[in-house]
């Protein structure tokens, strides 16, 4: 498993208090899952690693779909120093539609500070949730005399278990590369 995105200090700063005990024990947990489905999410992994991707030529040219490219090793087992890198997009003159296996290391030294912020918060979150929305309840009335109260809890609050939110999902699409054709297979 990759590491967490966001640390025990950045929900620390979120929550705006220190951690109690119990929060301490699963703080952990919840950066590492959290971490994982915004990666997902994002489709990227934010800090440093390598891929090995089959992607489809388009146009003489294809985008590799981690960022930032740090440096291409190969491309269909030829060194990469006989291919362009722009950015993102990697020369590569074949036909369209011809598939390669491109090699390639990718990510940044730091962390987004919004990916952080974004996954420290959902985590600061989790701590700070209704205790009756993290015991699963939906919606809850209670009348007292003429008053009434009604609680509806959002669905992605419910439960103990970490979840990301709608804007935490928009947040975490906005890192997706847009134009890399086609992957035909991960490795």
């Amino acid at each position: 498993m990759a590491e967490a995105l966001a640390t025990k200090e950045d929900v620390v700063a979120a929550l705006g208090r220190d951690l109690t005990s119990s929060e301490t024990k699963q703080v952990t947990v919840h950066l590492m899952k959290v971490s994982e489905l915004f990666r997902k999410e994002a489709r990227q992994q934010f800090t440093p690693g390598r891929s090995t991707n089959r992607l489809r030529v388009t146009a003489g040219s294809l985008t590799l779909p981690q960022r930032p490219v740090r440096a291409v090793h190969t491309v269909d087992g030829e060194p990469a120093d006989r291919f362009t890198l722009i950015g993102q997009r990697l020369e590569v003159p074949v036909p369209t539609g011809t598939t390669v296996v491109v090699d390639y290391e990718h990510g940044a030294d730091e962390v987004p500070d919004l990916v952080k912020l974004t996954v420290a918060g959902i985590v600061a979150q989790l701590f700070e949730a209704d205790p009756r929305a993290r015991a699963g309840v939906a919606q809850r009335g209670e009348t007292r005399g003429p008053f009434s109260s009604q609680e509806t809890y959002a669905a992605w609050a419910q439960g103990a278990a970490p979840r990301l939110a709608p804007d935490d999902v928009r947040t975490a699409q906005s890192y997706r590369v847009k134009s890399y054709g086609l992957i035909v297979q991960g490795y």
